[in-house]
């Protein structure tokens, strides 16, 4: 035991001395050179901004006839630019995969496709013909992903029974810029009263948490100390073994730090995932084989589903809850990132308009000047619309980069929308800055339409809009109705909003602008420690989320009988009302507080008071 102790305390002093030094060298090198090792996180204040004139705010003309690129009727926009380059070479294919940032093995590319749901089998047979791979299926085998050479993309989209082929969409880490700290345990322990629970006694012992993310670097130096003794993992992205669960980004370490901070006595299981198929996998698992009763997930995707609470995800969160899962999420921290509203054109030229004439959004402090973004930065624009059921009124989107006098397009998305199976109202664009520092802005055209449709933009992780809209910032899943979707507050009192944490409501019925539900549910902690992300704070509703999922554990422990309903009620009842009185679309519930700590282990739920709130 001395040695053990001796040992521990040996490895605790000398990440003290590690942070200390990398402290001591970000302050040197600026936080410009240090942060190029970390996720790339929201830009903007650090930029210098210019006045553009008048016209700057009005699209290229001819945008509305403008071309992207090459066009096929069942392949999204950058997949058609892929099959075309493949026509020339499949080494000039190749080159542009690499250009677009897609996921390539061995000559082949990674892709997604809806598919006819009777014709698995055959699909898959085809693909393999074809010198490929399908490595999953989901949605009730409506959706396959998998790999396929460049040259046959084409092929394989000639086929009756599949009806749309595109590149994965991509989970987004849900965590925002951050400022020096210090530390290696949350800081929230205080603020949510868990310390109290843990002196009573009440660690989460016997409670069974999944974390599911997109990396976790360093986990592995982590056990026992930051982290449990040993950990379950398994990693579900095509083409990686459960060892590179260790790899990619220490986003999901630090989510498990704040997890076992929180819960120290739970059993972890950590599940790395790319594309929404892999979560669908990563529950199944999760779920049916490891038989969690939490899972924490900080993670956003943005045009899978309406953001209505309906779909793929809504069905996941429903499924894992009827199973006994308490699933908590984030919110996102779009809030600053998004525009939503109904299409406007009064010049009736094809080009929407954001605000009275100004037709480019372009990223800005808000009061008419453009951030000048460096080369190096990944700029991704989301577009999704209400035309769900039918899917026949096609809009595209561009991407522009000022030259000094006008816009030029530098990327875009022309999918095809005209109402066969498999398509999705949506577009996404994705490029990387490059030359001098120079503002950039997106705009969007009907393209062939019959009606004026509710638009939704999000543009995460690059810096704020000049023209926004806060309501219904949402991402996808975390509109989920059975998920317990957390904002972000600061750690430190009086615990203001984190301007960047998305905000409700969700959206109505078929995407429309109306009539969506009161999210997110309750409200949790950002700018904490951990040694993930030392000499960093780890903020966004990234932070926020493990810690709501680590309550969750504690009640579970104190209450095992409790079902998610009964979980979500007592973290609900217990939270601390801030912004409008009542749930709202800031801080839902209010401030994550467990209250005072159970006394003793209480007998199963049996009913509730006049308030509403759970007896014991």
């Amino acid at each position: 035991m001395k040695d053990r102790q001796a040992s521990q305390f040996a490895l605790a002093y000398g990440r003290t001395i590690l942070v200390s030094l990398l402290l001591i060298a970000a302050l040197a090198l600026g936080s410009a050179s240090s942060s190029a090792a970390l996720p790339q996180r929201q830009g903007g204040t650090d930029w210098a901004t210019i006045r553009l004139p008048p016209q700057a705010l009005r699209a290229p003309a001819g945008l509305a006839g403008a071309r992207v690129g090459a066009l096929h009727p069942k392949l999204d926009s950058t997949m058609a630019q892929l099959a075309d380059a493949a026509r020339r070479s499949a080494r000039e294919a190749i080159e542009l995969a690499r250009r677009q940032s897609l996921e390539l093995s061995d000559g082949q590319v990674h892709f997604s496709a809806a598919i006819r749901p009777s014709a698995l089998a055959d699909v898959t047979r085809a693909v393999a013909e074809l010198g490929g791979q399908v490595t999953k299926s989901a949605d009730k085998d409506r959706a396959i992903q998998g790999w396929l050479p460049v040259e046959a993309l084409e092929t394989l989209a000639a086929r009756a029974d599949v009806y749309q082929i595109e590149q994965p969409d991509e989970a987004v880490l849900a965590e925002t810029g951050s400022a020096l700290g210090a530390g290696f345990t949350t800081q929230a322990l205080a603020a949510m009263n868990a310390a109290a629970w843990h002196a009573a006694g009440l660690r989460g012992a016997g409670v069974k948490i999944g974390i599911v993310d997109g990396g976790f670097q360093g986990y592995t130096a982590l056990l026992g100390s930051e982290l449990p003794v040993s950990v379950t993992v398994k990693n579900f992205v095509d083409g990686e073994t459960d060892e590179q669960v260790d790899g990619a980004d220490v986003h999901g370490t630090a989510c498990a730090e704040i997890v076992h901070d929180v819960a120290p006595d739970a059993t972890l299981y950590l599940a790395k995932v790319n594309s929404w198929l892999d979560l669908s996998e990563a529950i199944a698992w999760l779920r049916d084989t490891q038989h969690v009763n939490v899972i924490s997930t900080s993670l956003l995707w943005y045009n899978q589903t309406p953001g209505d609470g309906t779909g793929l995800f809504a069905d996941l969160v429903s499924q894992a809850r009827a199973a006994g899962i308490l699933w908590t999420t984030c919110a996102g921290n779009d809030r600053e990132a998004h525009w939503g509203g109904s299409y406007y054109d009064p010049e009736n030229d094809g080009v929407h308009n954001f605000n009275g004439t100004q037709e480019v959004n372009f990223f800005g402090p808000g009061d008419g000047t453009f951030y000048e973004i460096p080369a190096g930065r990944v700029i991704s624009v989301y577009v999704r619309w209400d035309d769900w059921t039918y899917v026949s009124q096609d809009y595209d989107l561009y991407l522009l980069r000022w030259n000094g006098t006008s816009w030029d397009t530098v990327g875009g998305s022309q999918t095809h929308q005209n109402g066969s199976p498999g398509q999705k109202p949506k577009e996404s664009a994705r490029i990387t800055t490059t030359g001098d520092p120079a503002a950039y802005g997106f705009a969007i055209v009907r393209r062939n339409a019959t009606r004026d449709v509710n638009l939704e933009v999000f543009a995460p992780k690059v810096a704020r809009l000049d023209e926004l809209n806060y309501p219904r910032s949402l991402a996808n899943l975390a509109d989920a109705p059975a998920a317990i979707t957390v904002a972000a507050l600061d750690v430190d009192s009086p615990y203001p909003q984190e301007p960047y944490s998305s905000e409700g409501p969700t959206n109505g019925p078929g995407g429309i602008a109306a009539g969506g539900l009161i999210k997110p549910d309750i409200a949790a902690y950002a700018n904490i420690s951990t040694t993930s992300y030392a000499p960093y704070l780890f903020n966004g509703t990234s932070a926020a989320t493990p810690h709501v999922a680590g309550a969750a554990a504690l009640v579970k422990g104190a209450y095992p009988s409790y079902t998610p309903d009964q979980l979500q009620s007592f973290l609900q009842d217990h939270a601390v009302d801030m912004g409008a009185s009542g749930k709202d679309t800031l801080f839902g519930y209010g401030r994550l507080y467990l209250g005072a700590a159970p006394a003793r282990i209480y007998l199963p739920f049996v009913g509730r008071d006049a308030t509403g709130k759970f007896l014991p």
